[in-house]
C-alpha cells in the first residue's frame, strides 16, 4: 500500500482511530487531529505487509511553539477504511533523531 492511497482514504473521511491510539493521545498530550496531520504530512518509515500495516512518522504542531514527532501505525486491510491502530511520541531510547530510524539493539 502506498501513502497516497492511505491519504486518499483519510481525506475522504474513511478512517477511524482505535482505542489504543486515543489512549496514547490522552497520556502523551496529542489529539486525533494530530494523528490525521501526521498521516497526511508524514512518510512511511516501516512496512508490515503480513499485517497490512505501515508505520508513518511526521513532525506535528501541538501548539504554536511546540513541534513533536508522532508515529502512527496505520492498517489498510479493508477496501475502504484506514485504521489508526496506535499512535505515540517515539522515545529517544528506541529511535534515532530525527525519529525515522529505529535504533539497533545491542547484542548481549
Amino acid at each position: 500500500m502506498d501513502i497516497a492511497t492511505i491519504r486518499e482514504r483519510v481525506r475522504a473521511g474513511n478512517y477511524f482511530a482505535k482505542g489504543h491510539a486515543i489512549k496514547h493521545g490522552l497520556q502523551e498530550g496529542f489529539e486525533r487531529k494530530h494523528i490525521v496531520e501526521a498521516v497526511l504530512d508524514g512518510r512511511i518509515i516501516e512496512e508490515y505487509p503480513e499485517d497490512q500495516r505501515v508505520l508513518i512518522c511526521s513532525r506535528v504542531n501541538l501548539a504554536e511553539n511546540t513541534v513533536i514527532y508522532l508515529h502512527v501505525v496505520c492498517e489498510y486491510a479493508g477496501p475502504v477504511y484506514a485504521e489508526f491502530v496506535t499512535a505515540y511520541i517515539p522515545g529517544d531510547n528506541l529511535w534515532e533523531r530525527p525519529n525515522f530510524t529505529r535504533r539497533k539493539r545491542k547484542r548481549k
